[in-house]
């Protein structure tokens, strides 16, 4: 059947099935009530052919997108292909098979057509609470997964159709925001549903039989070109290795991450071989999103612009050994998984800038962010305001870094707008800029951090922190320097200054008047920066971000001979 198919049908279907997955996305986005996911984004939407090979995904977080097909072949190997009914719609959030922490909820649903399970659509996102012992998750603290909230193993929250009243009452029962979960989980049913239906319509145009076998063309299609790209880069090894902070809760233990990634002719392996074993706190970062992490570098490296599908994954192979960072067994923490998870990304990009440093940009900032919130009605309306804070991006090959940009795990993901938080939550923004402190310099500089200082409205809000890589912060490569560190400022100005740069939780609380300034660094350098074109030297004291004694110190150029 397959050599019967034209070239324009094959595109027109794939086309249609990313066009799908960006409808779901869409619903989500206009019916979500939380902003960390109607603003920020902080989720994945993806379509899966009934063996859940990803067929089609939307433009959320990188590593979200590539943990839902797994997460939905885990699904089939715990419940069978036969163990699904039209209209089921289920929840997942163990973070060993959904390859992230258990805030990370999974919805998916079984798609049928004529009696025919033909596929699956699958949304990830974060949700305002999950029910653990802190509020809204990242749990800087946690030894066990049990103490980060309830765990879902692929539970039917609808059968057939029909809502199971019991488990909607437990979940509503055991999250602090149970109207804001509400209302986010009722959005990710609505686009799973979505994807449901946009995925019959094709049933019905073309027919199953002839849906799939284009999928399988271009799945081969996609493997074929990806061989060809890999075999771009020149064979051999390639290593780095960073060390984290600390897990959380052994603070003067700092945590080892190793990688080797090796390439020959069309194939790649990424082995994760020397990295430390699994943490006693909760920055383990599970097998399948490590997996999910190496997958986007690889695309990003080699063709970034080509809409993702299975096929492009065939040639790369990750490997661990078991129970360490990045591949932790049950029960081990992995509440705080993203800061191991940003350097799994950097970590690939540096050891594949020894072969393909035209490719690889410095390392950006690292994951940071603030939580607001206040749980007792006693001391007020309970809310919860979570924040992944923008900085600075690494210095690419060619150009600046950009400034004001969000963690490269994150994506694109946009900010919180500041009229979103004025609006509905009791903080006010007093002051929202670049940070020109922690730039790293070099040929092509990193971009800037930002400065975003929130004043508090009313009284008993407590904040929570995320930081991260302060002791090795992001580096530069091929001479540029590396980053600063992000940092938090409490009482500014004030005989009560403090300074915070660890990650903490339930710090306060603070009261009317009390300001939090947030201040997160900038990306790595790229190439030496005695080797600046002056003229962006001239530009950058123009623009006020360096100083002219600064120029000559760290690129020799004297502005006035310019």
């Amino acid at each position: 059947m397959t050599s019967k198919i034209d070239p324009i049908t094959i595109q027109v279907i794939r086309n249609a099935l990313r066009a799908a997955a960006d409808e779901m996305q869409i619903s989500l986005i206009r019916t979500a009530h939380n902003p960390l996911i109607y603003e920020v984004h902080d989720f994945g939407v993806a379509l899966t052919n009934q063996r859940g090979e990803l067929l089609a995904e939307g433009s959320g977080l990188p590593g979200f997108l590539g943990c839902l097909p797994p997460t939905v072949h885990s699904g089939l190997k715990v419940i069978g292909a036969e163990g699904f009914a039209d209209g089921d719609i289920l929840l997942t959030n163990e973070p060993y098979d959904t390859g992230t922490h258990i805030s990370d909820t999974v919805v998916y649903m079984p798609i049928f057509y004529q009696s025919q399970l033909v596929a699956f659509s699958a949304i990830m996102a974060h949700w305002a609470d999950i029910g653990g012992k802190t509020p809204g998750g990242w749990c800087p603290d946690s030894t066990d997964v049990h103490q980060e909230g309830m765990i879902f193993s692929h539970l039917k929250l609808y059968r057939a159709g029909e809502l199971d009243t019991t488990l909607d009452r437990f979940i509503m029962t055991n999250v602090r925001f149970p109207d804001l979960v509400a209302g986010d989980l009722n959005a990710m049913i609505a686009a799973c549903r979505t994807g449901v239906r946009r995925y019959q319509t094709l049933c019905e145009r073309y027919g199953v039989e002839l849906l799939q076998a284009v999928m399988e063309i271009v799945f081969d299609q996609s493997e074929d070109l990806m061989r060809r790209k890999i075999s771009e880069i020149p064979d051999g090894s390639y290593t780095a290795e960073v060390m984290m902070d600390h897990d959380g809760v052994e603070l003067d233990k700092p945590r080892k991450l190793k990688v080797k990634v090796t390439v020959e002719g069309e194939l790649m392996t990424i082995d994760w071989t020397g990295t430390g074993d699994a943490a006693t706190g909760p920055i383990n970062h599970p097998f399948v999103g490590t997996q999910a992490l190496a997958q986007v570098v690889l695309k990003a490296v080699t063709m970034p612009l080509d809409p993702m599908n299975h096929g492009h994954l065939r040639p790369l192979t990750v490997t661990a050994p078991e129970n360490t960072l990045v591949s932790p067994l049950y029960p081990a923490p992995c509440d705080s998984y993203g800061y191991v998870g940003e350097m799994v990304i950097h970590l690939i990009v540096k050891a594949l800038s020894q072969a393909i440093p035209e490719r690889c940009p410095a390392a950006t900032y690292q994951m940071f962010g603030i939580y607001f919130y206040r749980m007792d009605p006693r001391h007020g309306k309970p809310f919860i305001y979570v924040e992944p804070v923008d900085g600075g991006g690494g210095a690419l090959p060619f150009d600046d870094g950009p400034s004001g940009t969000i963690f490269v795990g994150d994506g694109d993901a946009p900010n919180t707008p500041v009229e979103i938080i004025e609006s509905r939550y009791p903080l006010l923004i007093r002051r929202y800029t670049f940070n020109l402190e922690g730039a790293g310099r070099g040929q092509y500089r990193g971009g800037f951090g930002v400065i975003r200082d929130y004043e508090v409205l009313e009284d008993n809000i407590f904040i929570q922190t995320m930081n991260e890589n302060t002791v090795d912060p992001p580096w530069g490569l091929f001479g540029g320097g590396s980053s600063g560190i992000g940092m938090y400022i409490i009482w500014e100005g004030t005989e009560h200054e403090q300074e915070l740069i660890g990650r903490v939780a339930y710090y306060g609380p603070l009261n009317k008047g009390d300001r939090v300034s947030v201040r997160s660094t900038g990306g790595g350098g790229w190439g030496n920066p005695k080797d600046r074109d002056p003229e962006r030297v001239r530009e950058d004291v123009l623009n006020g971000f360096i100083s002219p004694e600064q120029a000559e110190a760290d690129y020799g150029v004297k502005v006035g001979e310019i």
